[in-house]
């Protein structure tokens, strides 16, 4: 899930699945080197709101 996508009501075994393939295709595009980092902001900040989530 991405901050601007639209959230929908999702397990959170599956937002985790989906944390986990975006974190396995990440890595560096020489084309564009800011989008890796972009990229791994938003991952970090969807982690902390599907942690937020299970409290």
């Amino acid at each position: 899930m991405r901050r601007n996508e639209l959230l929908k009501p999702e397990k959170p075994s599956q937002q985790i699945a989906d944390l986990v393939y975006r974190i396995h295709r990440l890595c560096p595009d020489h084309r564009n080197p800011h989008r890796f980092h972009e990229e791994k902001s938003e991952i970090a900040y969807d982690l902390s709101e599907l942690a937020r989530q299970v409290n």
